[in-house]
């Protein structure tokens, strides 16, 4: 799809964004586990209040609708000296099912890393799908001796280096925002889900 275009989000695109976020991940299934079909457009939300980053936070748009979204967020890598490095998180990325794998997705993850690049933030760690990510250039983060906050590794679990040599020798645990702990947020999540129509 050639015709896709990227800007960063507006307040007024909020409704819709959480809108478009809830239709991109809505799962009847997960009403019995979790007691709502997604909270990611709860996360989305919260993240606005809490560790977003305005600035790279872009919508994507084909034919003036708005089909895709990205948000960043705060974390940080926690070293054995307790010392904190600050990196990016990124998620949830979503895009309406009627315009999924047509390029929307990387549309909005090249323009947010070269974004992430240019205001000098120095690596993205995250947890997503291990055989779509590496094709931006992530690869898995005990490359640089980082795991996650309660010390595993596993494919899922990503990083990229913006700046060379970021990473290097920054051996700790990564500590992303609390909103991406479901379990603990489910309920909310449940209770903001009754502003949205099924």
């Amino acid at each position: 799809m050639n015709n896709i275009a990227i800007r960063l989000e507006e307040e007024k695109d909020y409704r819709a964004v959480e809108e478009l976020t809830r239709k991109a991940f809505w799962r009847e299934e997960r009403i019995e586990k979790i007691g709502v079909g997604c909270t990611e457009h709860y996360m989305v939300h919260s993240l606005r209040k809490m560790d977003g980053i305005m600035e790279l936070n872009f919508i994507a748009e084909v034919d003036g609708k708005i089909v895709g979204h990205i948000i960043y967020s705060n974390a940080y890598i926690e070293k054995s000296d307790h010392q904190k490095i600050e990196v990016l998180n990124f998620g949830p990325i979503s895009v309406l099912p009627a315009y999924q794998k047509q390029g929307v997705g990387s549309a909005l993850m090249k323009h947010s890393i070269e974004c992430a690049k240019k205001l000098g933030y120095g690596a993205i760690l995250f947890f997503g799908h291990p055989t779509y990510y590496p094709r931006f250039g992530f690869v898995e983060a005990k490359e640089f001796g980082i795991t996650t906050a309660w010390g595993a590794n596993y494919p899922a679990f990503m990083a990229m280096e913006l700046k060379q040599d970021f990473l290097k020798d920054i051996d700790g645990k990564f500590i992303e925002a609390v909103i991406y702990d479901e379990e603990q947020h489910k309920e909310k999540a449940a209770e903001f889900d009754k502003n949205f129509y099924k």
